[in-house]
């Protein structure tokens, strides 16, 4: 999110240039919007982008090609036998061959090590899956917004401006410095953010029928 405001403002450093940004409050709440439906698209891409690792996970093969470590035979050369039991939080305690589960742990660490490697090298997943998206995909990232959704990203930027009315809005002059507007668009962005998860809170509320804790939004001097 953070390197997303920047590309939008610039790298200048402050302490060096003071860089004065002025607009009407009409082109100001446009840009709000934007922002705000951004940070919601970014969560929405999080939660599938999460399903789809969750769905590779399960999908994983009882038996893979695994790189193996320096001084060892390819392969495995495993002599086990007998079981192993573990309890599943649903039916209990089960049984499963202790060949077999330790192809599963084998295949897990191999999952791990690959995400490790992934952090290591700084690869953003997020941001990578949204660049695998193509064009009507990440259209549909921000279209399945709700009535209410949208009407509380409106609502926030009305009290922001303090102007509502439309002639109003297009001969209001806004002047800010680069830094403040930063401040206020990651502000922005993490509310869209924080908006989407209320918005899954408030469904799954409706489909379970019970009264989940309520999200709260960031607020506004913990930028």
């Amino acid at each position: 999110m953070r390197q997303t405001v920047t590309n939008m403002i610039g790298t200048l450093p402050p302490q060096f240039f003071a860089i004065t940004v002025t607009t009407v409050a009409e082109n100001l709440a446009q840009l709000m919007y934007s922002v705000l439906m951004t940070g919601y698209m970014f969560r929405n891409a999080q939660y599938r982008l999460e399903l789809q690792q969750s769905l590779d996970q399960v999908a994983l093969p009882d038996k893979q090609e695994k790189k193996d470590a320096p001084g060892y035979a390819p392969g495995t050369q495993k002599k086990v036998s007998g079981e192993v039991i573990r309890w599943n939080n649903v039916s209990g305690a089960e049984k499963i061959d202790a060949f077999k589960y330790i192809e599963l742990l084998e295949a897990e660490i191999e999952e791990l090590n690959r995400q490790i490697g992934r952090t290591a090298n700084g690869q953003n997943d997020l941001l990578e899956y949204l660049k695998s998206l193509e064009p009507q995909n990440l259209k549909e990232l921000t279209s399945s917004a709700g009535e209410d959704a949208i009407l509380a990203m409106n609502t926030f930027i009305k009290r922001l401006l303090a102007v509502s009315d439309p002639d109003q809005m297009k001969t209001t002059v806004t002047e800010t410095s680069a830094p403040e507007l930063a401040k206020l668009l990651y502000w922005l962005m993490v509310v869209g953010y924080s908006i989407r998860n209320i918005e899954v809170r408030f469904d799954m509320e409706r489909v379970l029928g019970t009264t989940l804790k309520l999200a709260e939004l960031p607020p506004g001097e913990a930028i």
